[in-house]
């Protein structure tokens, strides 16, 4: 059985998969950067405001959950590159209409926010689901070799659902720091 995930997280994390996971990576930052030039809304400012308060409210297994259901939707075939594109997108508009109401430029508040620790996992996170969704439907298209990348799918879950944890708990930890620096 150890055998078996060891071969299947080779698999997931092959080196002819790196330049798919580098790729993704690029695409969701991009598609974010494009985000950000969308002229501010006002509206999906307060709405954000209003989920972060509700996400501090009910704690950082929120943050986690909203985090894995986001993954979740991008392993699905197809319509996980709608839901990633839709996601980096909506999540740099939003940058933009916070941006803008504390007069910063949305660029920077993007560049800001990738640096931190637990954006950076969170990026590999679902660059990682991204290219699982790749291969996938490159093998739908090609009709073999599916049965094959049920190890590596799995594998590809469980490291992206670690990681994404990890980034919840680098993120709390960050938040404290910053919070007992400030007190």
């Amino acid at each position: 059985m150890a055998a078996n995930i060891t071969w299947s997280l080779r698999r997931a994390l092959a080196d002819e998969r790196r330049p798919l996971i580098i790729l993704s990576f690029l695409v969701l930052i991009g598609t974010m950067l494009v985000g950000t030039l969308t002229p501010p809304d006002p509206a999906l400012a307060q709405e954000l405001e209003r989920l972060v308060r509700e996400m501090q409210e009910s704690g950082y297994a929120m943050i986690f959950m909203n985090n894995a259901m986001i993954a979740l939707t991008f392993f699905v075939p197809l319509l996980g590159l709608g839901s990633a594109f839709s996601t980096a997108y909506t999540s740099g508009a939003a940058m933009s209409a916070v941006a803008a109401t504390g007069g910063i430029n949305p660029q920077m508040l993007l560049l800001s926010t990738i640096i931190m620790p637990h954006s950076l996992i969170e990026f590999v996170a679902y660059s990682l689901a991204l290219t699982e969704n790749l291969v996938i439907m490159q093998k739908i298209l090609a009709r073999k070799g599916l049965d094959n990348e049920i190890g590596p799918l799995l594998a590809s879950l469980v490291l992206v659902l670690a990681l994404l944890l990890l980034g919840t708990v680098t993120e709390a930890l960050t938040i404290e720091l910053i919070s007992g620096l400030m007190q």
